[in-house]
């Protein structure tokens, strides 16, 4: 009898959770529970993505850069959602050292700015800039400390297409605005296969 009993109970349990998976089976997800399209300024950023060669040139700064020319490789992929690019950056600058840095640059649509967070392998921290479109340039700025002092930055990048840009960097001490560096990239081609040879 108890065993019958307890078919009973499992047969019920069943049959109600039946009827719950048919009644949520036609249930959207709330509309909260849906990500957001990726906005247009962040879709243009997918501009960038793709493997560039650099040609760098550094300007002298008296006690910090001893100026020169350098080249990079900018590997930018596609960040998580569409929403943002990632970039790994390795090359050399100039005649000081190898150098590695990582960028995440995103469309921020509460702010209605541009965000980057940066690192890179001379300078420790992170840096955060904000940018906005001036005409067709893109212009980044933030503050960096090195040695106790605070910097000014600013990049600006112009010339923007597919395929190229030139970023400026500009760097002010509180002495006056200072060129710091002019980068010319240019995007590899993507490699395809082969045709076969018939």
């Amino acid at each position: 009898m108890k065993k019958f009993f307890v078919i009973a109970i499992i047969c019920v349990l069943s049959a109600a959770a039946a009827d719950d998976k048919a009644k949520n089976a036609d249930k959207k997800p709330a509309a909260g529970m849906m990500p957001p399209k990726p906005s247009p300024e962040a879709r243009q950023l997918r501009d960038l993505v793709g493997t560039w060669k650099t040609t760098d040139t550094f300007e002298k700064i008296e006690g910090m850069m001893p100026g020169g020319e350098g080249t990079s490789t900018e590997t930018i992929t596609l960040g998580p959602g569409g929403y943002s690019v990632i970039m790994h950056i390795k090359g050399t600058a100039g005649p000081m050292a190898s150098f590695r840095a990582l960028g995440v640059l995103t469309w921020n649509p509460d702010e209605k700015a541009y965000k980057m967070g940066w690192v890179d392998s001379m300078t420790p921290g992170i840096n955060v800039g904000t940018g906005h479109k001036e005409g067709s340039d893109l212009v980044m700025t933030s503050e960096v400390k090195m040695g106790g002092k605070t910097y000014k930055t600013k990049d600006v990048m112009s010339d923007w297409t597919p395929t190229a840009y030139t970023l400026t960097s500009y760097m002010d001490d509180g002495t006056g605005e200072k060129k710091t560096m002019t980068i010319k990239a240019t995007k590899e081609e993507a490699k395809t296969s082969k045709p076969e040879s018939k």
